[in-house]
């Protein structure tokens, strides 16, 4: 049965600032470099007063594997929570432009999260989540019109730092399951499923049906990287994976079959913010589209390359015209 949206997106709705800084000046800030991790108002200032902004972009995770979809010219719709200030206004004008159906409550008491993302000369990021109103999204905030009309719900183990987050999203995924569409999550960060493992490893046996990780997330939560062992762990969930494996491609792991997909060739890699984002943008649109596990990895392997070659974790060159050159779309 055809769903009015392809994809609807569950999860934190953030600004993104963004800024290259050396790596002595991420020694001083103290966070170990690639990961994410939740700060307070008082942190985020302090941040902010060490680096010159590069960039204030909309952002967060499952948001700008959304604006990829849409930017292939797919029906889709987000999710999230937003301050009542100009971040918030700055988010909904971003997904007005993009076509995608915002439901957006709004937390009079929190301002908009924003997401400091730190580049270092390696093109490797490092994110420091002020959560702010996009951590406190509930079950009430579901559009279930929406949701029973979504074809695969996505969203991002972030959530569960939220206390209701991970409420709302058991409750949207038993609306979009209930009729008859899919569920997806991304593993977000290693940190983050060591923080809440147990927690996640319920949900993937009771409420998901495809997971997207890189190694250290996979690592994290199946206790393993090895390919053949990382197949049995996943399909002992009865789901279906991609993991990606940066220059190496991808692992890709459905019930019936193992594959791989390679990593697409890019000659001046400038920033690998959103390669993961991108990667499940272009990957749940070859599988919301009917395309197989295959050609879904072949997808999000040519959105990946295409985003880490500018700044920023969202499409600034058409995405959509590499893929039909490709005979995928």
């Amino acid at each position: 049965m055809k769903k009015n949206f392809l994809i609807v997106g569950m999860g934190a709705a953030l600004v993104d600032i963004l800024a290259n800084v050396s790596d002595d000046t991420l020694t001083e800030i103290g966070s170990p470099k690639g990961s994410m991790s939740l700060i307070s108002d008082r942190e985020a200032f302090a941040i902010e007063e060490k680096i010159t902004v590069l960039e204030q972009a909309p952002g967060g995770s499952t948001a700008n594997t959304v604006a990829g979809i849409a930017a292939l010219d797919f029906a889709t719709g987000f999710i999230g929570k937003i301050g009542a200030d100009p971040l918030g206004e700055f988010l909904t004008a971003d997904m007005e432009r993009l076509k995608t159906n915002f439901t957006a409550p709004t937390n009079l008491d929190a301002p908009t999260g924003r997401s400091i993302v730190l580049i270092t000369p390696d093109s490797e990021r490092t994110m420091h989540t002020l959560l702010g109103a996009s951590g406190s999204i509930t079950p009430n905030d579901l559009d279930e019109d929406m949701l029973a009309n979504t074809a695969i719900l996505f969203s991002e183990a972030y959530l569960w730092d939220s206390p209701s987050g991970a409420e709302a999203f058991r409750a949207a995924a038993a609306i979009v399951r209930a009729n008859g569409g899919k569920v997806a999550l991304s593993l977000a960060d290693p940190f983050c499923v060591e923080r809440h493992h147990a927690s996640l490893e319920s949900d993937l046996h009771q409420n998901v049906d495809i997971v997207l990780a890189n190694q250290a997330e996979a690592k994290a939560m199946f206790g393993t990287d090895n390919k053949t062992q990382l197949a049995t762990a996943v399909r002992s969930f009865s789901i279906e994976a991609a993991i990606t494996m940066g220059a190496d491609g991808a692992i890709l792991i459905s019930t019936d079959e193992v594959t791989e997909v390679a990593a697409e060739a890019v000659d001046n890699i400038v920033d690998l913010t959103g390669a993961g984002d991108q990667f499940a943008a272009g990957f749940l649109a070859g599988i919301g589209s009917g395309k197989d596990i295959k050609a879904s990895g072949r997808m999000g392997a040519i959105s990946a390359a295409s985003i880490i070659t500018h700044v920023g974790a969202r499409p600034q060159v058409d995405i959509r015209a590499s893929l039909v050159a490709a005979g995928l779309m």
